[in-house]
Order: structure tokens, then sequence, then C-alpha cells
């Protein structure tokens, strides 16, 4: 495995994502982490917002398109919706790595569908590959390459490294 990001740099890029957020958001949005990946970034997300004076609403979408391989599968499953309404919010959708670009997709015509104001996203990792959906996102903390199966900090390989304190790939 190879070390993309220490925990220290890590640290330091969400403290960074969070003054920018903060910028376009101030304190009143819906911070919407995707499940199961994001949950590690969104909550040192959240505290950073927090330290900075925002309080942003948090609730959870759950989706899935991996199902424990290392590829998509090409279908986004919807496995756990919003517990709050989302019409006239503002809502920013917190995802651990941006590759197909087919969650990201789903869930920001989700949002958008759903009655929402605004929707904006962001990933902790967006990796440098085609994109088989029209998506980006609009905060970003850092950049992988195509080839890179990323891990750590919520991402994983079959459910397992997320709990590592850094970002790596693995070959």
């Amino acid at each position: 495995m190879r070390v993309l990001h220490s925990e220290e740099a890590v640290a330091q890029r969400i403290d960074a994502l969070a003054q920018d957020i903060a910028k376009i958001y101030g304190g009143d949005f819906l911070m919407a982490p995707v499940l199961t990946g994001a949950f590690i970034f969104a909550a040192d997300l959240l505290r950073a917002l927090h330290r900075i004076g925002a309080d942003p609403v948090v609730d959870f979408v759950q989706l899935s398109s991996y199902g424990g391989a290392r590829a998509s599968s090409g279908v986004v499953k919807l496995l756990k919706d919003f517990s709050v309404p989302l019409a006239g919010r503002r809502v920013l959708i917190v995802d651990d790595v941006l590759d197909t670009g087919r969650s990201l997709h789903f869930a920001k015509n989700m949002v958008l569908d759903a009655g929402a104001a605004d929707a904006r996203i962001c990933v902790l990792v967006r990796k440098n590959t085609g994109r088989s959906a029209d998506i980006d996102a609009d905060f970003v903390g850092f950049e992988a390459d195509a080839e890179d199966f990323i891990v750590g900090f919520g991402m994983d390989d079959d459910g397992r490294r997320r709990g590592l304190p850094f970002i790596g790939a693995i070959g």
C-alpha cells in the first residue's frame, strides 16, 4: 500500500474545505453524507465546520453501486433515504470519492427532485477518470490517479481498511 496523503495532510485539507464551505453556505444548510464511505470524512468535516461557527443539520443517505467489488456495477441502489424534508433546503452532499460519478449524479438528482433549493457536492478524493455521469464536485479534498484503488479514511476494500487514519492506494 502506498500512502497518498498522511493523517496530518488530511486534517489540514478538511479544515480548508470547511472554510470554503462556510464561505458559500454560512451555517445554515443540510449536510448529507453518503453512507457508508463518507462517514469518517463527514464526521471530521462536521467538527471542522463547528470550530468555525457553522452548525449544519445532518442527515444521511445510503447508496450502493459497488456491492463489495472494486469497480462499480453501473447500477445505483438507494438503501436508505433521507429522514428530513429537503424542500427549500440548501444541501451539501458529502462523499468519500468521486469516480464514475453515478452515485453522486443519482444523489444530486434525488435531492433536487425532492425540492432542495440548492445542491452541491463535496468529496474527499476525486479520481481522474472519465465519468459515466455528467457530474463534478464543488469542493474537492484531493485528486487521485484513475488506476489508484483508494482506501482509508472511510474508503474501503470490501469493507476493510476504512479505519486507516490516512488515504492510501492499493494495487
